[in-house]
């Protein structure tokens, strides 16, 4: 096993970013309800949140967001 200059081993953080965030009562349990196989609540708000900035931001100089095929299928 090997370590980088600031002690971790393995692979870097792709999500470096940490928040807490408070929901309404019954926000969670709506998220559970409506997860697809293999996601977890994380996933889902990493998405959730990704989507709303594309949103907010707007299409980049040259048109419409096109595909990536390294982005997970929403």
């Amino acid at each position: 096993m090997t370590t980088s200059k600031s002690g971790h081993a393995g692979r870097p953080r792709i999500n470096g970013e940490k928040t807490m965030a408070r929901f309404p009562d019954g926000t969670l349990g709506r998220i559970k309800a409506v997860l697809r196989e293999g996601e977890n609540q994380s996933d889902f708000l990493r998405d959730a949140v990704e989507l709303e900035l594309r949103r907010r931001e707007g299409p980049p100089v040259g048109g419409p967001i096109g595909t990536n095929s390294s982005r997970r299928r929403l």
